[in-house]
Protein backbone atom coordinates (compact mmCIF):
# COMPACT_ATOMS: atom_id res chain seq x y z
CA UNK A 1 0.00 0.00 0.00
CA UNK A 2 1.39 3.32 -1.05
CA UNK A 3 0.74 5.37 1.41
CA UNK A 4 1.47 8.81 -1.05
CA UNK A 5 -1.64 7.70 -3.01
CA UNK A 6 -4.00 6.72 0.59
CA UNK A 7 -3.67 9.98 2.61
CA UNK A 8 -4.34 12.76 -0.19
CA UNK A 9 -7.30 10.63 -1.07
CA UNK A 10 -9.05 9.79 1.91
CA UNK A 11 -8.26 13.89 2.16
CA UNK A 12 -10.03 14.12 -0.90
CA UNK A 13 -13.04 12.47 0.24
CA UNK A 14 -13.37 13.94 3.45
CA UNK A 15 -13.31 17.57 2.21
CA UNK A 16 -15.27 17.45 -0.96
CA UNK A 17 -18.51 15.54 2.02
CA UNK A 18 -17.64 18.73 3.74
CA UNK A 19 -17.52 20.91 1.28
CA UNK A 20 -20.80 19.51 -0.47
CA UNK A 21 -22.69 19.80 3.02
CA UNK A 22 -21.46 23.37 2.85
CA UNK A 23 -22.86 24.45 -0.43
CA UNK A 24 -26.18 22.40 0.03
CA UNK A 25 -27.14 23.08 3.68
CA UNK A 26 -24.87 25.71 4.75
CA UNK A 27 -23.94 22.96 7.70
CA UNK A 28 -20.35 23.71 9.27
CA UNK A 29 -18.45 21.92 11.57
CA UNK A 30 -18.76 22.84 15.52
CA UNK A 31 -15.42 24.42 15.55
CA UNK A 32 -15.82 26.58 13.01
CA UNK A 33 -19.14 28.08 12.75
CA UNK A 34 -18.01 31.10 15.20
CA UNK A 35 -15.53 32.55 12.34
CA UNK A 36 -16.83 31.57 8.95
CA UNK A 37 -19.25 34.07 7.57
CA UNK A 38 -19.73 32.71 4.10
CA UNK A 39 -20.32 29.10 4.17
CA UNK A 40 -21.22 29.18 0.06
CA UNK A 41 -17.33 30.97 0.12
CA UNK A 42 -16.15 27.98 2.24
CA UNK A 43 -17.59 24.84 0.82
CA UNK A 44 -15.94 26.01 -2.81
CA UNK A 45 -12.72 26.63 -1.36
CA UNK A 46 -13.14 22.98 0.65
CA UNK A 47 -14.12 21.51 -2.95
CA UNK A 48 -10.79 23.38 -4.60
CA UNK A 49 -8.52 21.69 -1.65
CA UNK A 50 -10.70 18.50 -2.44
CA UNK A 51 -9.78 18.76 -6.20
CA UNK A 52 -6.24 19.82 -5.60
CA UNK A 53 -5.66 16.51 -3.60
CA UNK A 54 -7.16 14.48 -5.75
CA UNK A 55 -4.93 15.88 -8.46
CA UNK A 56 -1.79 15.00 -6.47
CA UNK A 57 -2.99 11.45 -4.96
CA UNK A 58 -3.93 10.63 -9.11
CA UNK A 59 -0.54 12.06 -10.03
CA UNK A 60 1.35 9.72 -7.81
CA UNK A 61 0.36 7.12 -10.06
CA UNK A 62 1.73 8.69 -13.27
CA UNK A 63 4.92 7.13 -14.83
CA UNK A 64 6.12 10.32 -16.32
CA UNK A 65 8.30 12.84 -14.82
CA UNK A 66 6.76 15.53 -16.47
CA UNK A 67 3.22 14.36 -16.06
CA UNK A 68 4.42 13.70 -11.86
CA UNK A 69 5.73 17.63 -11.54
CA UNK A 70 2.45 19.33 -13.50
CA UNK A 71 0.18 17.26 -10.94
CA UNK A 72 2.87 18.77 -8.33
CA UNK A 73 2.46 22.38 -9.77
CA UNK A 74 -1.62 21.95 -10.24
CA UNK A 75 -1.58 20.47 -6.24
CA UNK A 76 -0.06 23.46 -4.96
CA UNK A 77 -1.92 26.66 -7.51
CA UNK A 78 -5.22 24.41 -6.07
CA UNK A 79 -4.52 25.01 -2.31
CA UNK A 80 -3.09 27.98 -3.07
CA UNK A 81 -6.16 28.59 -4.02
CA UNK A 82 -8.48 26.75 -1.95
CA UNK A 83 -6.86 28.58 1.31
CA UNK A 84 -7.42 32.03 -0.16
CA UNK A 85 -11.78 31.27 -0.57
CA UNK A 86 -11.36 29.56 3.24
CA UNK A 87 -9.19 33.26 3.87
CA UNK A 88 -12.21 35.22 2.48
CA UNK A 89 -15.13 33.06 3.67
CA UNK A 90 -13.93 34.21 7.27
CA UNK A 91 -13.90 37.96 6.15
CA UNK A 92 -17.27 39.25 7.28
CA UNK A 93 -19.41 41.22 4.74
CA UNK A 94 -19.49 45.21 4.66
CA UNK A 95 -22.68 45.23 4.30
CA UNK A 96 -23.18 44.05 7.60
Amino acid sequence: MNWYVVIPGALALLLSLSGAAALRTGWMPSWQRRRVFRTALHGWGQLAMAAAFAIQAGGQLADDLVLRSASGVATFLGLLGGLALLGLAQVPRRDR
